[in-house]
């Protein structure tokens, strides 16, 4: 045998051999290492998106639930915008003394006026008296020293009439201690009431008073009036 063929015989056995060898022991069997869904990438600040076909990932994975508080657990806090207060609501408003109503410092139609008026002296023709006017000094301005008044009257033939005076839900009185006809309130202020008189004279009718007329201020000092005018004659002479 020359050389060339037993290279050639020598190179065949181990052909022959590795083939024997390779069909005779088990495979050996490669061990996976799973790979992960995500990997830091370069950076290390965020995940890489996961592989797709990596048959070790779950089909469906699980998804994050909501955090469900627990029956009976307290409500998780909200945070609110922070805003200033809200101002007090502001004090009531003055509710007006005793006597007052309708928005006014004094009402004619309060108990405390009809009290007033069951005061007064039986006029001369025994009639009733008659609530005609008044005063509207609104609780809105304050009630406090102010100088209310009422006019009363009787249905009679010759009326008189007398002024009664309020102030801070008490009755004062009179104007005068008897009454007069033809007697006007003409204007007040807060604690003064202008009243102008006229009166009959003997040769007048009673239509036509030519008597006067005169003008006197009544003033509000704490609670006593004061007169400053010339009154009619009077009535009973």
């Amino acid at each position: 045998m020359n050389i060339k063929s037993w290279a050639f015989a020598a190179l065949a056995a181990s052909v022959v051999l590795g083939a024997t060898g390779c069909g005779s022991s088990p495979a050996s069997q490669a061990t996976r290492t799973p790979i992960p869904s995500a990997v830091p990438t370069a950076s290390g600040n965020a995940l890489a998106p996961a592989q797709s076909g990596n048959a070790d990932q779950p089909t469906n994975p699980p998804q994050a639930q909501p955090n469900t508080p627990e029956v009976g657990s307290p409500p998780a806090s909200v945070p609110v915008d922070q805003k200033e207060p809200a101002p007090a609501p502001p004090p009531a408003a003055d509710q007006g003394p005793n006597g007052s109503g309708h928005g006014l410092c004094f009402d004619r139609n309060s108990e405390l006026a009809h009290s007033a008026v069951a005061r007064l002296a039986p006029n001369a023709g025994g009639y009733p008296w008659i609530i005609e006017d008044a005063s509207n000094d609104p609780i809105s301005a304050g009630c406090s020293g102010v100088l209310s008044w009422m006019l009363v009257d009787w249905d009679g033939t010759h009326p008189g009439v007398h002024i009664l005076y309020f102030t801070d839900g008490k009755y004062l009185g009179t104007a005068t201690s008897k009454y007069y006809s033809y007697t006007t309130v003409l204007g007040k202020t807060r604690n003064t009431v202008s009243v102008q008189y006229r009166w009959a004279k003997p040769e007048d009718a009673l239509c036509c008073p030519s008597g006067g007329p005169t003008n006197v201020t009544f003033t509000l000092n704490g609670t006593t009036v004061t007169a400053n005018g010339q009154f009619p004659p009077n009535p009973d002479k």
